[in-house]
């Protein structure tokens, strides 16, 4: 099986390949790939950078030099369903994207591996959870995303790039997955903008953090437990892409 796996961050990046037996640098068009074999499947990671339109040009990108079997979404998320914690798996049954307070839902063709992964790390007793993925262009309030959202969504986490990764799988009949491991649970509301911490092209400064902390030494404490629970969830996001690749058919 051909695999396409993108990524936003190099945290997540690092996790992906942590779960692959090998490596080998790669380009897919101007972005960091990697492309490596995994028990009979052909994989290409690609890491995107953060947000819808980066999540969108990387998929293009991938669809200009193969056509996968599968598409998946793979990074960190953060839980809008209180009974989610740190290290959670969500997988991708329903998407929708969340901007000005308006709701779209993405029709996509939601893999069956993804339906048969729930359902098989479940049965072995596994945090892994069947979601709804609401992406947002910026950091937005869980409570916010919460009430905004229909009745009944199953699993509800945030993150920001599965529904465009997705919407270019649709167009182009390519089945999708989205699986995210939880870094920061509903109770956690973050106390910056993205863009205070990034560029123009959503990516992180360091000197842009640094002259935050400044602004707002309050926040430091959160963000050295949100260091923390990221390498948690990406841990969890490491084995559960082992575990994936290990359930899948050639």
């Amino acid at each position: 099986m051909d695999i396409a796996v993108i990524t936003a961050m190099p945290e997540e990046t690092r996790a992906i390949l942590k779960a692959f037996e090998a490596g080998e640098p790669a380009q897919a068009g101007r972005l960091k790939a990697f492309r490596c074999r995994v028990r009979e499947h052909n994989l290409l990671l690609v890491e995107a950078g953060m947000g819808f339109k980066n999540a969108a040009a990387a998929a293009e990108a991938v669809l200009g030099i193969s056509r996968p079997d599968l598409l998946i979404s793979a990074g960190l998320c953060g839980g809008i369903s209180a009974g989610l914690r740190v290290g959670d798996v969500a997988v991708s049954t329903e998407l929708c994207i969340v901007a000005n307070k308006v709701v779209q839902q993405v029709p996509v063709e939601i893999a069956a591996a993804a339906h048969n992964f729930i359902a098989r790390q479940s049965a072995m007793g596994e945090r892994v959870f069947a979601s709804l993925f609401a992406g947002t262009p910026s950091i937005t309030a869980k409570k916010l995303l919460a009430a905004l959202l229909p009745p009944g969504a199953p699993c509800p986490v945030v993150e920001m790039e599965s529904g465009a990764i997705a919407i270019v799988a649709a167009e182009n009949g390519i089945p999708f997955m989205g699986l995210r491991t939880v870094s920061d649970p509903a109770d956690e509301e973050l106390g910056f903008s993205l863009e205070e911490f990034t560029d123009s092209n959503l990516r992180i400064r360091p000197h842009k953090v640094a002259l935050t902390i400044l602004r707002k030494p309050w926040i430091m404490p959160q963000l050295i437990r949100l260091a923390r629970n990221s390498r948690l969830a990406a841990d969890s996001l490491s084995h559960a892409i082992a575990q994936l690749l290990a359930s899948l058919t050639p």
